[in-house]
């Protein structure tokens, strides 16, 4: 009780004596009446209240000393709340730091993602338009082939239609003149015959050579001639030279024929 009193309430120590010596003498007093009421007689030694002189420099320094340790307590405290603060200023810098730091990280990775999504997406333009363009050398090429193997064929075609045409023209021509001679060699000319006349017979014939049809298709002027002729081609009934013909050239040339018939024939 007398610490509390010194430390929590400031009272020099002879006040505190006091106030004890002053408590005990009361506690004597009341226990008194108490023997009394119960008529039970107790001698108790007598007290004598003493006044307790304190050292004022003893408690000036006790006084002190209690405020140094206050001091030093708050400012322990202090520091500890300083050195508190700085933790948490370290700590917030540090995570400041290394949240930075994931920042940049992010930034190049991102950057280097994106550097490298532009550079395949270059490189495959690139690559298509090479293939676009050696596809199209390939399809140039191919069709300068293509043209040439046509111009080559059609050269070629030509060259045997032009080979076949005069194989045929030959034919024709060698034809005819076997079927004009025939003809002509089964010819009497009439009486009045004369240089100048002219008259186209025109035959239509099998391929086996015979006559199915004969007319003047064009007449000399002079009837006994134009007769003349037409018994010239009973007189040779046939052509069975025709039959080495091939059809083709057959149907094309000598299913149908006009000859012309001169008195001059007769004189070859």
């Amino acid at each position: 009780m007398m610490y509390w009193l010194l430390k929590n309430e400031g009272y020099p120590p002879s006040v505190v004596a006091a106030l004890l010596l002053h408590g005990i003498l009361v506690w004597i007093i009341f226990d008194r009446n108490e023997d009394r009421q119960n008529q039970v007689r107790i001698e108790r030694p007598a007290i004598v209240a003493t006044t307790v002189q304190a050292n004022p420099q003893r408690m000036r320094r006790v006084e002190q000393m209690e405020l140094q340790r206050q001091q030093q307590r708050q400012q322990a405290a202090r520091e500890q709340e300083r050195q508190r603060d700085r933790a948490r200023e370290q700590e917030r810098q540090q995570q400041e730091v290394k949240q930075k730091q994931e920042a940049d990280r992010q930034r190049v990775a991102q950057q280097k993602k994106k550097e490298q999504e532009q550079e395949q997406t270059r490189k495959k333009e690139q690559e298509t338009q090479q293939r676009v363009a050696r596809e199209q050398e390939q399809n140039k090429q191919q069709a300068a082939r293509e043209q040439a193997q046509r111009e080559a064929e059609l050269a070629r075609q030509q060259a045997a239609n032009q080979q076949a045409l005069t194989e045929e023209q030959q034919l024709v021509a060698q034809y005819s003149a076997i079927i004009h001679d025939l003809i002509t060699q089964n010819w009497q000319l009439p009486p009045g015959a004369r240089n100048g006349m002219l008259a186209v017979v025109q035959l239509r014939l099998t391929p086996t050579g015979e006559i199915i049809l004969k007319e003047i298709v064009q007449s000399s002027g002079d009837a006994l001639f134009d007769r003349s002729v037409l018994q010239a081609v009973d007189r040779v009934g046939s052509f069975p030279e025709l039959k080495e013909l091939p059809i083709a050239v057959f149907e094309r040339n000598f299913r149908q024929i006009a000859l012309e018939f001169t008195p001059q024939d007769l004189l070859r």
